[in-house]
């Protein structure tokens, strides 16, 4: 994986490493929105307004899927490695997999009663929120920790070390949450329970694909130095 930190160097790379960083970033504007979404309908109890903001979630998806396959067509062509065009393609499918999880909440949302939300407790609203605030967080170090991967990489370790945490605290936010739907007693029916689950699920995978993509970056970082006697 070392020859891909070699690449970086290279001024023909210019076009896939902007695109790169134009990549993660409309993964970031996924989970913004999402959680703007999320916002609209928790605290200000908007069903529609909120619907319309999953929507656009969807929208950004299409455009990150749009730059990805672009990236993929410049990783084709030209005078890169076999093991370069592999380490660059697992690094925008990390990248994607967080706008795909973004994505995969904002549809399921849009299917969930207002029934259910308004029999929900405010611990459980306030856990929802609190989650989503630092997934926001930790998206937000996404296009850092690539850009300076692209760049001096003189804070990857830091960004990367910052984005473990913010997955681990959320990892425990989502537990607590899922403690407090199990001690309410719903009035609704179990497809929608299940609904609720697994969107929760793909809630807390965000900030692990997010995690995915730092640990990635530290594997080509470990992988480009010089093995010592």
């Amino acid at each position: 994986m070392g020859s891909l930190i070699e690449y970086f160097k290279l001024k023909t790379a210019t076009t896939v490493l902007e695109k790169s960083i134009s990549h993660a970033q409309k993964a970031q504007e996924c989970v913004r929105e999402l959680n703007k979404g999320i916002q609209i309908l928790l605290k200000e109890k908007d069903l529609e307004k909120s619907r319309e903001s999953f929507k656009s979630v969807d929208l950004f998806e299409r455009e990150a899927d749009t730059l990805r396959r672009k990236i993929q067509k410049e990783i084709s062509r030209g005078e890169l490695s076999t093991s370069v065009r592999i380490d660059l393609s697992h690094l925008i499918k990390r990248q994607d997999d967080v706008a795909d999880c973004a994505t995969g909440v904002a549809r399921r949302l849009n299917t969930i009663p207002i029934k259910f939300w308004e029999q929900c407790t405010e611990e459980t609203l306030s856990l929802i929120l609190e989650m989503m605030k630092r997934t926001e967080t930790c998206v937000g170090l996404l296009d850092k920790i690539v850009i300076d991967l692209l760049g001096q990489r003189t804070r990857v370790k830091e960004y990367a070390r910052d984005i473990n945490r913010l997955e681990h605290e959320i990892d425990l936010i989502n537990i607590d949450l899922r403690k407090s739907l199990q001690e309410t007693d719903f009035d609704v029916n179990a497809f929608t329970i299940f609904t609720v689950g697994n969107t929760m699920d793909i809630m807390e995978a965000i900030s692990d694909a997010i995690e995915g993509v730092a640990d990635y970056i530290m594997q080509l970082l470990d992988s480009s130095k010089p093995v010592s006697d």
